[in-house]
């Protein structure tokens, strides 16, 4: 008799979070404070839901259909991984993490998820890590972003770095991942000014977010604004940055 094999249940990998915050007081604010700040400062409301009955540690922050984990109670092995990687010195540490980055929603959880770790930087006068766009974020620079309305700014960043030996600058954005899209990147010649092909990209970025959809090498695409018509002329991945990054080329005219 040909025995029945039992499929081995996989073990789902645990998401990363989209901040790690770092503070040095005695305990994290109470979930009811995060609440009311948040109603105060978006309109709200803001539902805490506990996830355990081990105290106010853990707890979801859903705000209509968007919902995010807080977690200001990390295991000691965790806590001191971020604190070597960060070099931090904080004694207290907190993660956010977006319970869903699918569907038509996606800009609008990013945006939770930024109004939930800019309203615990604040309380706690600490310090946010975006683990995307590699950004350290202080009080004062969340209170530069209030985040009252999306604005891909402040969740996409736009890179350079200068090859002296091909003659080129390169630009590529650090943020579209946070979408379930994938970075876009471009070459220029040295020498040329820099702040508008950052705004192109970022143009461009805010085009492919709207669509919802990764664009096909070979697809065009006009933006609504210049009318540039930009071409996706190749798909690679780059780890010369310290991480793998996967990258859609653009050109224009």
């Amino acid at each position: 008799m040909k025995k029945i094999k039992k499929k081995k249940s996989q073990k789902k990998t645990p998401s990363l979070p989209a901040f790690v915050i770092g503070y040095s007081h005695a305990g994290a604010p109470p979930p009811g404070y995060l609440a009311a700040w948040f109603n105060q400062m978006y309109g709200g409301p803001l539902n805490i839901h506990f996830r355990d009955e081990s105290g106010h540690s853990q707890f979801e922050a859903v705000h209509t259909t968007w919902r995010v984990a807080v977690n200001t109670a990390l295991q000691a092995d965790t806590a001191e991984t971020w604190k070597q990687r960060l070099q931090w010195s904080h004694s207290q540490l907190a993660e956010i993490t977006p319970l869903q980055n699918v569907g038509p929603d996606k800009r609008d959880i990013a945006l939770h998820t930024a109004r939930i770790a800019r309203g615990i930087t604040l309380l706690t006068e600490g310090t946010a890590y975006d683990l995307v766009t590699h950004s350290f974020l202080n009080p004062s620079d969340w209170n530069d972003r209030p985040l009252d309305q999306f604005d891909l700014e402040d969740h996409v960043r736009v890179e350079q770095r200068e090859n002296i030996d091909s003659g080129q600058m390169w630009f590529y954005t650090m943020g579209l991942a946070k979408f379930g899209l994938e970075e876009i990147e471009t070459f220029r010649p040295l020498g040329l000014p820099d702040q508008p092909v950052i705004d192109t990209v970022l143009g461009i970025g805010a085009e492919i977010l709207a669509t919802g959809k990764v664009a096909k090498v070979g697809e065009q695409l006009t933006l609504p604004e210049s009318g540039q018509l930009v071409t996706i002329v190749r798909h690679r991945t780059d780890q010369s940055t310290g991480r793998v990054i996967q990258l859609r080329e653009v050109k224009w005219e």
